[in-house]
């Protein structure tokens, strides 16, 4: 499946490399939650010395491949760019992709022997793959548990338009051989065997389940969830929706699904409807871009109060709101127009209103208000020695965010283990 972007050329990202301003206290760096070395790495694309350049970042973190094509570079890196006062912000993700591209993950990696201690690692996507690899490169041994697929979600829930499968087993391959003294591929959802056995325990098992829609009529045939869809479709099914599909939510996941949707079939009418307006979407930018150029359309100012049908889904009722005011968190409020209610034509719903985690699983440690698990400052649980990160920590977060989780546990579990012997 054709990528919806192009990698940069040699002369393109030789071209780009020389707008750089090379700052001395560069805002990019510090606004990138994994503090790559933007001006250095794009100073070795200027001088080009692309292997100088992958050291770089992959000093940073491990998901160079992955935030080369999806890390949403208008909310760090690129918001903040000096040149932008001039004219427009250096393309950094970009020159990053084209680093990736054209080098070889493998090359001049060497890591010390695995004397240190041993730890645990549950889960292995962005946070677990990132303490992993931060702890190896400092001699651990680390036994990674993964339920579903390496990678996390963006491997099972990314469309390949953005993040073709070719690249994503590349990094999930490249992590696995180099970093993981064991991969075992079982759920884990308690401690305490591990705790006996190792050193520490990271988990990083993200939010696994998704979030309700309570409004009448979700039970009837053709309403699906919205991560159940994408990994479906990640895995090369067919999704099984109708003709007229209408996504219920503003969030990535909600831009995602319907953007895969719409791209399974491109006589298909996908609708986003979202009860706010499009200044308040969550989507990143480009994501909403994207999905609109390849024809998802939109129903902002829209309630949904059930979905219609008898046994499949005929169509959803909504009722026209309008936005009024703060609310506590500073999100717009939004208020029902009374006699503004109507039926959009659909015959499949999807959910995609947030995700929560799994609160039966690992019993024993604190937790917020919301079922997250709560760590401290250090990142440590409740029971010493295991810590935790990444979405079941924070709720939902980028890749680049997960990863400066991943490498913050690796630096705790470190000092834990050496203060322990």
């Amino acid at each position: 499946m054709e990528e919806f972007e192009k990698t940069l050329s040699r002369q393109q990202a030789a071209i780009e490399a020389e707008r750089c301003l090379y700052c001395y206290d560069a805002p990019c760096q510090a606004k990138c939650p994994a503090h790559v070395p933007v001006p250095e790495f794009i100073q070795s694309i200027r001088s080009g010395n692309l292997h100088g350049a992958r050291t770089l970042l992959q000093s940073a973190h491990p998901f160079i491949e992955t935030c080369g094509r999806i890390c949403p570079e208008e909310a760090f890196c690129q918001s903040v760019c000096t040149r932008s006062k001039i004219d427009s912000p250096v393309h950094i993700r970009e020159l990053h992709r084209f680093v990736t591209d054209s080098t070889d993950p493998s090359d001049r990696m060497e890591l010390p022997e695995a004397t240190l201690g041993k730890v645990a690692i549950i889960g292995a996507g962005p946070a677990g793959l990132a303490c992993t690899r931060e702890l190896r490169d400092r001699g651990f041994a680390c036994d990674v548990f993964e339920a579903r697929q390496i990678g996390g979600v963006p491997s099972q829930e990314v469309s390949t338009h953005r993040y073709p499968r070719e690249i994503e087993e590349r990094e999930a391959r490249f992590l696995i051989s180099t970093f993981v003294t064991h991969l075992h591929m079982e759920r884990v959802t308690d401690v305490k065997r591990l705790v006996t056995e190792y050193d520490a325990v990271f988990i990083a098992t993200g939010l696994p389940s998704e979030s309700d829609l309570r409004i009448e009529g979700v039970q009837l045939a053709g309403v699906y969830h919205a991560r159940e869809l994408l990994r479906k479709m990640k895995s090369g099914a067919t999704s099984g929706a109708g003709d007229r599909v209408g996504v219920i939510g503003g969030g990535n996941v909600a831009i995602e699904v319907a953007s895969m949707l719409r791209e399974e079939d491109s006589m298909r009418d996908v609708i986003v409807v979202y009860r706010r307006g499009i200044k308040e979407l969550k989507a990143f930018k480009k994501e909403i871009e994207e999905a609109t150029e390849i024809g998802v359309t939109y129903q902002f100012l829209a309630i949904p109060d059930k979905v219609v049908g008898s046994e499949h889904v005929e169509g959803l009722q909504v009722t026209q709101d309008h936005l009024c005011g703060e609310d506590e968190s500073g999100r717009c409020r939004f208020e029902p127009l009374p006699g503004s209610s109507f039926i959009i034509p659909l015959d499949t719903v999807v959910v995609a209103i947030g995700q929560r985690v799994d609160e039966g699983a690992f019993p024993g440690l604190a937790r917020s208000d919301s079922g997250l698990i709560s760590v401290g400052e250090n990142m440590e649980t409740s029971v010493p020695g295991v810590y935790a990160g990444g979405d079941a920590v924070h709720g939902a977060q980028t890749v680049v965010e997960a990863v400066r989780d991943g490498k913050k546990a690796a630096e705790q579990i470190a000092a834990f283990v050496a203060g322990g012997k």
